[in-house]
């Protein structure tokens, strides 16, 4: 049945993807577009326009592709994804190391059925899609997401986070600690963990808090700027990003930025500015800060430059 599946459905070259990036027909048609990452050959679907973002899915931040390499390379275990989205983290790792055990969480549902359809395209082995977010606590919360996008990748389960929030469309969504899921999972030994869940990365850790001391593993985490002084979102989210890394701090993690440019940037903390290009940020245990610190520029980055 997969097989029939797979061949009734047209597929075209990732330049199709580039011309119909927008427009009303690509929101209607069902297609399949081809594409290579790591120089491993992809097929990405488009459903109803999900699937369908310039640059294409395969190409969305290259430059973690450095970095997912280098700590798959250096760790051992699962690669835990904690905000799947459409799957651009799950296509950099399985390009990369096809064998390394990847779990996704993610509560939204319209994304959980596309990525399990990227996967059974792609005929992707050793991957566990979880249909749920993590947190602190186990319940049901509202995830907010703008109503004109059904894959909001700034959807997010923290009250207040964004000023146009209240306008937003809510839908009921399930979480779990992540000690008391990946326990569940049978996953075992965890190698690294990325992040990606729009303000709510402190409640995530703190429901880590066993796999972190148990396997100290690198984690990859997006934090959102805090803007300047007079912006209302930064007396909001300060605090939070201050409490969540003193909690990283108790693992004494180290802390580098992530650069667009490549650079491994290490830092003293998580300074307010406004620039959406510098959110993703690397957390190193003790264990592994050898090989980071080597290849990172000496100096650290001032509040005044983070600025």
């Amino acid at each position: 049945m997969a097989s029939a599946l797979l061949s009734s459905v047209p597929v075209f070259p990732e330049s199709l993807m580039r011309r119909l990036a927008g427009s009303r027909l690509a929101r209607l048609a069902n297609f399949t577009v081809r594409g290579t990452l790591n120089g491993v050959p992809l097929r990405v679907p488009v459903i109803a326009g999900i699937g369908m973002m310039q640059p294409p899915i395969w190409e969305q931040e290259p430059w973690l592709n450095a970095t997912f390499a280098k700590l798959l390379d250096s760790t051992e275990g699962a690669f835990v994804d904690v905000g799947v989205n459409l799957g651009q983290s799950l296509l950099k790792v399985k390009t990369l190391r096809p064998e390394i055990p990847y779990v996704g969480f993610e509560p939204n549902p319209v994304c959980v059925a596309y990525v399990r359809r990227l996967v059974t395209i792609n005929r992707l082995r050793h991957v566990t899609i979880a249909p749920f977010g993590l947190s602190d606590h186990a319940g049901v919360v509202p995830l907010y997401a703008r109503d004109d996008d059904e894959t909001d990748s700034s959807a997010t389960v923290v009250p207040g986070l964004y000023s146009t929030q209240d306008s937003w469309g809510k839908a009921p969504v399930a979480i779990l600690p992540g000690d008391n899921a990946l326990a569940s999972l049978n996953i075992g030994r965890i190698g690294v963990i990325k992040i990606d869940v729009e303000g709510a990365e402190l409640e995530v850790v703190r429901g880590l808090e066993n796999t972190l001391a148990d396997f100290r593993p690198a984690v990859v985490c997006e934090v959102l700027p805090t803007y300047s002084g007079g912006d209302g979102r930064r007396a909001f989210r300060q605090p939070r990003i201050d409490a969540f890394l003193e909690f990283m701090r108790r693992f004494e993690y180290r802390l580098f930025r992530l650069v667009p440019t490549g650079e491994v940037v290490p830092l003293d903390t998580i300074a307010p500015h406004s620039d959406r290009t510098l959110t993703n940020y690397l957390f190193v245990p003790p264990h592994a800060l050898a090989s980071w610190t080597g290849s990172a520029p000496s100096r650290h980055l001032s509040k005044c430059e983070a600025m």
